[in-house]
């Protein structure tokens, strides 16, 4: 809404009026001096036009602490919603069923080990390659032994029945050889078969006993990620077990923590070319973020992940954006209300939200005149921009406004101006 000078003039005599009738009819004393007032100039320059949405906020991690073994919860070593750390002991399970398990497991792997060192020795193989030796020289003894009796049969020099001994202890010697070589290779084969079972049971023994290891170190409950814990679910002393026990408690990391708003498809559309550069990284730290009290967050957020829809009902689609949360102070769950620029509007006149009054429904600022003298100027604001407030029209860029100072300031009054220290 623009308000002519005309209106501006009946405004001021409005003013003028108001503080007569409330001193009674009677003139207001003037000052004798100059009121020492606290000014600074109005700014121009480019700022970023601000959209408004409600917001919440979700961690970005969330994880369920459950029992993975069974037993009595003997120990919780956390204060309900304290902030844990990673690797942090938070609870612990009975142990003495686990470490038994253990022992007995680690018994198992010790045979197994023996067992595979019987099955590897060779004392059978040597034997048996000793039986085929010998049986390989009873053999070329008699086949000498027939080589040189062969001819002296021929001749009828022995013999036909030296020469049929020699024949068949010949033949003996030969089925031996037949004989060793065979038991060699089965004793070779026994041996490669106990080698195998041996190293089965090894490996069955040595799985056994990891096993149980992974069972004990269940029993101990750590913290898998840094953040807050909830209230913990199971009292100390009471009897847990993963079918029956579905949650000890939750922790949630919060540092940074996901803030989650819904974006008009209109202003999607106008922010589509700056949104598709999340994936790439590149958007910096530009949203604000306001609490539920009306306080403006600290710290900026940074857009990083884009819902693959609009959703139909709402017309919305979902934007994640994260946020710096060192000291806690956001918590899952947590509603607030995101600014997003959307725009830039140049050369607005920004003047601190401390110059703006409000006077039967105007907005209005002192604005410093020649000679020190103050002048009432009702303005057109915009929006906020961090502590600024964007004024539409009612000032020119350079001009002096009052942020501070004396109080009963009125039109014409004399001032004793000082400027104001610049911003950070």
């Amino acid at each position: 809404m623009r308000v002519s000078k005309f209106h501006r003039g009946l405004i001021a005599v409005a003013l003028a009026a108001g503080i007569a009738s409330s001193c009674g009819g009677k003139t207001p004393q003037v000052a004798k001096g100059p009121v020492p007032v606290l000014v600074t100039r109005v700014q121009q320059t480019s700022v970023p036009v601000m959209v408004e949405y409600v917001a919440h906020a979700e961690s970005i991690q969330q994880i369920d602490l459950v029992p993975r073994v069974e037993g009595v919860l003997e120990g919780v070593y956390f204060r309900n919603g304290s902030v844990v750390h990673r690797g942090q002991i938070l609870m612990q399970i009975q142990q003495d069923q686990y470490l038994a398990a253990v022992q007995a497991a680690q018994g198992d792997l010790d045979k197994a080990q023996a067992q595979l060192v019987r099955a590897k020795s060779n004392v059978q193989n040597q034997t048996a390659e000793a039986k085929l030796a010998q049986a390989l020289a009873a053999y070329q003894y008699q086949k000498t032994q027939l080589a040189r009796i062969g001819p002296l049969a021929a001749k009828l020099a022995v013999s036909q029945q030296d020469y049929d001994q020699t024949k068949t202890q010949y033949d003996i010697a030969v089925a031996d050889v037949v004989a060793a070589r065979a038991n060699l290779q089965d004793v070779l084969l026994n041996q490669s078969t106990s080698v195998l079972d041996a190293q089965g049971s090894l490996a069955q023994a040595e799985a056994q006993l990891t096993n149980a290891k992974l069972n004990l170190s269940y029993t101990v409950i750590s913290s898998p990620v840094t953040g807050i814990i909830s209230f913990i679910q199971v009292d100390q002393g009471n009897y847990v077990s993963p079918a029956k026990t579905p949650t000890l408690a939750t922790v949630a990391a919060i540092d940074p923590i996901k803030i989650i708003f819904q974006l008009s498809e209109s202003d999607y559309i106008k922010l589509a070319p700056r949104l598709r550069s999340m994936q790439n990284k590149r958007l910096p730290p530009l949203l604000q973020l306001y609490l539920s009290d009306g306080s403006l967050y600290p710290y900026r957020g940074t857009p990083t992940n884009l819902n693959n829809a609009i959703d139909q009902q709402t017309g919305t689609i979902s934007v994640e954006a994260i946020f710096p949360n060192t000291e806690a102070l956001l918590r899952p769950g947590e509603f607030a209300r995101v600014d997003f620029p959307i725009s830039i509007q140049p050369n607005a006149l920004l003047v601190p939200q401390a110059a703006v009054q409000s006077l039967q429904g105007a907005s209005t600022v002192y604005v410093l005149g020649p000679q020190n003298k103050l002048q009432l100027r009702t303005v057109e604001t915009g929006t906020n921009y961090n502590n600024d407030v964007i004024i539409e029209s009612g000032v020119k860029a350079g001009e002096s406004v009052v942020v501070g100072g004396g109080t009963n300031l009125q039109p014409d009054m004399t001032v004793a101006p000082t400027q104001a220290p610049a911003k950070r």
